[in-house]
């Protein structure tokens, strides 16, 4: 009857000499190049630590319901002013919108608002020639940093040549953010509400440009229709889609350690794996003047 293998094992030979011998001497060489060539190499393929990672996330959005509108018409006149806000520096605010209509919507059912449409319908004898928006928004920041952040979104507009009744705006409404965040969390200071009344409004959008966090309007396209009348209506339509956020910051030792290993690890099996072949050649040659132990006697050449 044939015989099958079914299983085998290998012998294991063992090589003893003294601890500062050559033999002893050489394999501790390559021990000590088997852990340190792995770190060499990834420090010179860029390093083992990440300097700056990214996140992507879609913050939860809320408009304030607060907004200012600033039409002019001439330069020598007062603009036209829309506005939530009663008074600016202790001036009491005017608004000369007959109309404001706003609706923010949830495009793909997920409980979350996805956009903004703002409306404003205000009369005038003369062609306006300059618009500015401002927006007052609310982000909150939930996965990588626990953050409400209120900021203002800016849309400025020139028709010095043109005489439009009406005005329409789309864009992309996301975070601009300056600097690599080094912190698990922002301050306190992010959180508090923005006033007019506090600021002039260079001042108001001086400081809600160098925050760390701030809105921005991306991807604008604006349209509007010609011919003017002062019988109608200027109309100013704005619509806003909340869009996708990359945060980026600097990863805690943890999460530095947690790919780390992996850098290292990958690099240490191959010199690890090297290095023993190596020796296995050196020894069983009889390169390197040893003790050999065979496991089937005990005896000691």
């Amino acid at each position: 009857m044939a015989a099958i293998e079914i299983f085998s094992s290998s012998v294991t030979y063992k090589y003893k000499s003294r601890i500062h011998s050559c033999a002893s001497i050489v394999v501790f060489v390559f021990i000590v190049l088997s852990l340190l060539t792995p770190l060499f190499i990834i420090y010179n393929a860029g390093g083992i630590w990440m300097r700056n990672r990214m996140h992507a996330e879609t913050p939860d959005v809320h408009f304030e319901y607060k907004y200012l509108l600033l039409a002019e018409v001439d330069p020598y006149e007062e603009p036209i002013v829309c506005s939530t806000f009663t008074t600016y520096k202790e001036n009491e605010i005017k608004d000369h919108c007959t109309l404001i209509k706003v609706r923010e919507n949830d495009l793909n059912g997920d409980g979350q608002k996805d956009s903004l449409k703002f409306e404003a319908y205000f009369y005038t004898d003369k062609p306006v020639k300059s618009l500015r928006l401002l927006l007052f928004f609310n982000f909150q920041l939930k996965h990588l940093i626990q953050a409400t952040i209120e900021s203002i979104g800016v849309f400025d507009q020139v028709l010095s040549h043109l005489e439009v009744q009406e005005i329409r705006f789309f864009g992309d409404l996301e975070l601009r953010q300056k600097g690599l965040l080094r912190s698990e969390g922002l301050y306190e200071t992010y959180n508090h509400s923005i006033e007019l009344s506090d600021y002039s409004l260079p001042e108001l959008l001086l400081h809600n440009f160098n925050r760390k966090f701030s809105a921005r309007i991306t991807n604008e396209r604006v349209t509007w229709r010609s011919g003017f009348s002062s019988d109608e209506a200027v109309v100013v339509i704005g619509e806003l889609f909340y869009a996708e956020n990359f945060i980026y910051y600097q990863p805690s030792v943890w999460e530095e350690l947690k790919w780390a290993w992996i850098q290292y690890l990958s690099c240490l099996l191959v010199f690890a794996y090297m290095a023993k072949h190596i020796l296995v050649f050196l020894f069983t040659n009889r390169y390197l003047n040893t003790y050999i132990v065979r496991p089937w006697a005990n005896i000691y050449k």
